[in-house]
């Protein structure tokens, strides 16, 4: 499974990470398994995942922490464009697909 995160994506993935880890030791492991599991799902069915943005971002959450995946496909690869608390800032981290689009 190829994977790539934008940069502020994995600044907030990687921020869960230890904030889980301070709180409990193997919770920051926690994460990472279930967000590596969710990424399995997303590359094997894409299209599966709710389509949010007209770039071709999807979102995924996750089942035991309050997080939302969201993601898109860039042939074989799989780029992770913001790791986001599902009940923070909705919205925040669409500047960045929007900067991001351009490039493609």
């Amino acid at each position: 499974m190829n994977y790539s995160f934008l940069p502020e994506a994995e600044a907030e993935y990687l921020a869960a990470i230890c904030f889980y880890e301070e709180q409990q030791a193997g919770l920051g492991d926690a994460l990472i398994t279930e967000f590596e599991r969710i990424l399995i799902l997303a590359v094997e069915k894409p299209e599966a995942w709710r389509l949010v943005h007209q770039s071709g971002i999807r979102c995924i959450r996750l089942s035991r922490f309050p997080y939302v995946v969201f993601f898109r496909m860039l042939s074989d690869n799989l780029q992770v464009t913001a790791f986001a608390h599902h009940r923070r800032r909705p919205g925040y981290w669409l500047t960045r697909v929007d900067r991001t689009v351009g490039s493609l």
